[in-house]
């Protein structure tokens, strides 16, 4: 069977909720309220747990790029892609809004979801490509990324990791989005997103396909690591240690919570922590927006932040969150971006 037709028999369409890719963007969404609440406990926190806990903010937005492409692959209609552009058109905008209006806020997260919106407008378009040249394009950018941050972030008067730029041009949001802001850009978002792509047309139940996606993240995790230990830190968000510490653990955790689901199905036994990802899965946008409106009123009234607030902030974002898709269904927030989404043949993954 040549490339080509391989790619066409793999469009999965998706007629049920699938736990596996639900529970990986649950556990995406999870590290980010985790993340947030961080700083609540920053200054009491030992060497170990900063370790730890770095390691989970450092999870959270490469995953949910990750499980984003996954879930573009699985219901983009390539026979009729200005279908699948157009809606991720409408869809991108409105995470770009919500993403915007929710930086209009007091808090101190860095907002990734206007991010994510443009990383859908400009990825979804890429996956009328064949696999070889989705991953191509991904290695290819892997690989200039951090010479281009260096480089957009040169010629605007700074330099990545140090001084902030000062050119006019610099400041429009389009030149931070797509490449010099300091926390998510989607320059180092996009490999993560076409990697997820090709994933959904593998298959969701190809269970070597989740190991390689787990050794390989391990493998990256671990030359990051190594990276440091011989005199390569991380010098700026995007840099090649950065990406392969992020990417890592991006493609360890989409391995194991895949791999954990196949078992599962295969033994016909209970997954209750999946399960229970899962359900926060289906509701992560609302829960994303509600947990940063939540930080509004919460950070002023506890300026001291402490262990008790650190707890009860994360436990009351996640079993609200759980509660409702358990209860009630489908987010607020996914079902308005839905109502106002043009309408797809193919059902959601």
């Amino acid at each position: 069977m040549t490339a080509a037709a391989t790619d066409a028999a793999s469009t999965v369409v998706a007629p049920r909720r699938i736990v596996g890719l639900d529970a990986a963007r649950g556990l995406a969404v999870v590290a980010m309220v985790v993340a947030h609440a961080l700083p609540f406990i920053s200054s009491r926190l030992s060497e170990t747990a900063t370790f730890v806990l770095l390691q989970v903010n450092d999870l959270a937005s490469p995953l949910f790029a990750l499980v984003m492409g996954v879930a573009a692959g699985l219901v983009f209609p390539r026979g009729t892609a200005l279908r699948g552009v157009g809606r991720a058109l409408v869809r991108g905008a409105a995470l770009i809004l919500l993403g915007v209006g929710l930086e209009q806020l007091d808090h101190w997260v860095a907002v990734i979801l206007h991010i994510l919106g443009l990383l859908v407008i400009v990825g979804t378009p890429l996956l009328v490509l064949e696999s070889r040249w989705l991953l191509g394009i991904a290695a290819v950018l892997f690989v200039a990324g951090p010479y281009v941050i260096e480089g957009v972030t040169a010629a605007a008067g700074g330099v990545a990791g140090g001084a902030a730029t000062t050119a006019e041009w610099a400041a429009n949001p389009l030149v931070q989005w797509l490449v010099t802001t300091t926390h998510y850009r989607v320059l180092t978002l996009l490999p993560l997103f076409l990697i997820g792509a090709v994933l959904a047309r593998r298959g969701l139940d190809d269970e070597r396909t989740t190991w390689w996606c787990l050794m390989g993240g391990v493998a990256l995790l671990w030359a990051s690591f190594a990276a440091e230990l011989v005199g390569h830190p991380v010098v700026f968000s995007g840099d090649f240690t950065d990406q392969a510490q992020e990417n890592g653990l991006a493609l360890a955790a989409y391995g194991l919570v895949m791999s954990a689901d196949i078992a599962g199905r295969r033994r016909d036994s209970g997954r209750p922590v999946l399960g229970a990802l899962a359900l926060v899965g289906q509701v992560a946008l609302s829960l994303y927006v509600a947990h940063v409106a939540l930080l509004v009123p919460v950070i002023p009234r506890f300026p001291e932040g402490g262990w008790l607030v650190f707890g009860g902030f994360i436990v009351m974002s996640i079993v609200t969150a759980w509660a409702w898709a358990r209860w009630i269904g489908r987010g607020p927030v996914e079902r308005l971006i839905d109502l106002i989404s043009p309408a797809r043949r193919a059902a959601a993954a």
